[in-house]
């Protein structure tokens, strides 16, 4: 076998293996050492760069996550700072809670609930809605949009109320409230503390349905509507994006997958709502040959939000969004949705 390997050649002659001595361990770990470290193979780098590289978007993740929740738990110190202080201009500028807004009433109540508690930042936590059920989740960002975070409230004997906060362009909001305790929901005592908070959701949601279809208006402005959508499409939630979109109807009533990329997109070069402008725009403002064919399609009750390209205002590009009422009243549907320059359509 030995003689076999060391033939050159088929045919050539057999060749005696070398009969120097080997060489010594120490001679070759000398000679080993005197050679230069071999370069990481082309396989090696890139496994490495890839480790790095999901290492960095783990920790950014992280740190988004973090802020967000730092956010949730502060805005929702923020409005009871307002309640305790009876200022009603306050408490609307750091919530927007659908039952309040509807019924001011409400509010009255609030404010004295709120004062029959001290305020200590230590009974407010952020909850991971990641812990939630699928289905949960599901029903959370479909209500609440894509980026809504939990915030937790300890009460006393395990009460606890369930605070929603999501980021629209004026800033980030309380929009709605439960509250969940041992047994709550029929569930039984024996409920996990996610079955409570899924079940919490459950009622909030079906609580502002109510409200929508007792009202016969939407329960997020078109702004709101618009921050949402931007949001799903971040978040890549195909089905948040087409329930807040319409649902059945409107424009993306049948959603393909690539009709958020451009969206996705424009929230990856900008990373929140909150980083370009959104404007409702009043119809002296949209130009009159447009203008009269909304009016012509959709009626006189149709809104158009614009979302401007925040680098040079002057270029006018963006994205125009045309949103109507649903058919049922307790939504705005989007109609129309067209980016690029929007000097045609905007006086």
């Amino acid at each position: 076998m030995l003689l076999t390997a060391a033939c050159s050649q088929e045919g050539a002659s057999p060749q005696p293996l070398s009969s120097a001595m080997p060489a010594s361990v120490e001679e070759l770990s000398t000679a080993r050492a005197q050679q230069p470290p071999a370069e990481k193979s082309e396989v090696q780098r890139t496994a490495n760069e890839d480790k790095e590289r999901v290492g960095t978007v783990s920790q950014s993740l992280g740190q988004l996550e973090n802020r967000r929740d730092r956010m949730a738990v502060d805005t929702v110190l923020q409005m009871y700072e307002a309640l305790h202080a009876e200022d009603r201009e306050a408490y609307f500028r750091y919530a927007d809670i659908a039952s309040v807004r509807m019924t001011p009433s409400k509010l009255d109540v609030l404010i004295e609930e709120a004062g029959k508690r001290e305020l200590k930042p230590e009974r407010f936590r952020s909850f991971d809605k990641l812990t939630l059920a699928e289905d949960s989740r599901r029903l959370l960002s479909i209500h609440y949009g894509s980026q809504v975070e939990l915030v937790l409230e300890e009460l006393s004997y395990g009460d606890q109320n369930v605070w929603f906060v999501n980021v629209f362009p004026d800033g980030p909001k309380v929009i709605d409230q439960t509250a969940i305790y041992p047994g709550a929901y029929e569930l039984g005592r024996e409920a996990s503390f996610e079955e409570l908070v899924a079940a919490g959701i459950q009622s909030a949601a079906e609580y502002r349905e109510f409200l929508a279809s007792n009202y016969d208006t939407p329960l997020w402005t078109p702004i709101q509507t618009v921050s949402l959508l931007y949001q799903a499409a971040q978040e890549g939630d195909e089905q948040a994006f087409a329930a807040i979109a319409g649902g059945g109807e409107g424009y993306y009533a049948q959603l393909y997958a690539s009709d958020m990329v451009p969206f996705a997109d424009w929230m990856k070069a900008y990373g929140s709502v909150q980083a370009f402008p959104l404007e409702l725009l009043p119809h002296d403002r949209i130009a009159e040959a447009f203008r009269e064919s909304c009016d012509e399609r959709y009626g006189e009750d149709w809104q158009l939000i614009a979302a401007w390209e925040p680098e040079d205002p002057a270029e006018r590009r963006g994205t125009y969004w045309i949103l109507t009422p649903s058919t049922d009243q307790t939504r705005y549907v989007v109609r129309e949705a067209f980016t690029g320059n929007l000097q045609l359509f905007v006086q």
